[in-house]
């Protein structure tokens, strides 16, 4: 493996616990909420609620290192899953980034103005909207990513638990797309607990990278 690519690798890996670790704190402090109607969120609104959402976006930002890293991982015989992972990886970088940098620029602005209208589409705490399914087409893409990244890693040894855990996060994250297609609160319900194996398998693949000696990669 490339060494600048890994080095590279492990900040992304550090950064992206740094961010889900902020994100989830911020949001028990300040939970958003789901809403059916853009009054009902303008009633509820507070310009605090954005705050969960800057983690959020530099999340979607360290992820696409943490993608070329995998890619540059992969050997040449497993490229093909490589590139698939990191093009559906980019898919969801931005569909999220661009949902999250419209809730922290369209949203407001439209509160400020009035534009209930321009809410109802761009908010995604409002069911049905379009950010709404914006971001969950994005999630869509990241678990479709982690199934084809997870052919890049070998069956047996610690890369086993780590394609195993890439391959668990990535149909748990598809079930919970298919429950918000399907109007289906359990399905749905794995969009949350799809974030442990998320998170298990960016420690496991840093830890991993960690193992690999300078000795063993190029320059």
């Amino acid at each position: 493996m490339n060494r600048n690519a890994r080095y590279m690798g492990i900040t992304a890996y550090l950064a992206i616990l740094l961010f889900s670790l902020a994100f989830s704190v911020l949001t028990s402090i300040f939970p958003p909420g789901e809403y059916n109607a853009a009054n009902e969120f303008v009633l509820a609104f507070k310009p605090v609620l954005l705050i969960p959402v800057i983690p959020s976006f530099l999340l979607v930002l360290v992820n696409i290192p943490f993608f070329v890293s995998l890619y540059y991982f992969a050997e040449d015989a497993q490229r093909p899953f490589a590139m698939a992972g990191l093009l559906f990886g980019i898919a969801y970088a931005v569909c999220c980034g661009c949902n999250y940098f419209m809730q922290l620029s369209v949203v407001p602005q439209s509160i400020q103005l009035g534009r209930f209208t321009s809410l109802a589409v761009f908010s995604m705490h409002i069911r049905g909207s379009f950010a709404y399914s914006l971001v969950n087409l994005g999630y869509a893409f990241l678990s479709i990513s982690y199934l084809f990244f997870s052919g890049i890693f070998n069956l047996k040894g610690f890369q086993g638990y780590i394609k195993a855990v890439f391959i668990i996060y990535g149909i748990s994250g598809l079930l919970g797309t298919i429950g918000y297609i399907a109007g289906k609160p359990f399905l749905s319900s794995f969009v949350f607990i799809s974030v442990f194996p998320y998170l298990v398998a960016v420690v496991l693949v840093m830890i991993h990278y960690f193992r690999i000696t300078d000795s063993s990669e190029p320059d």
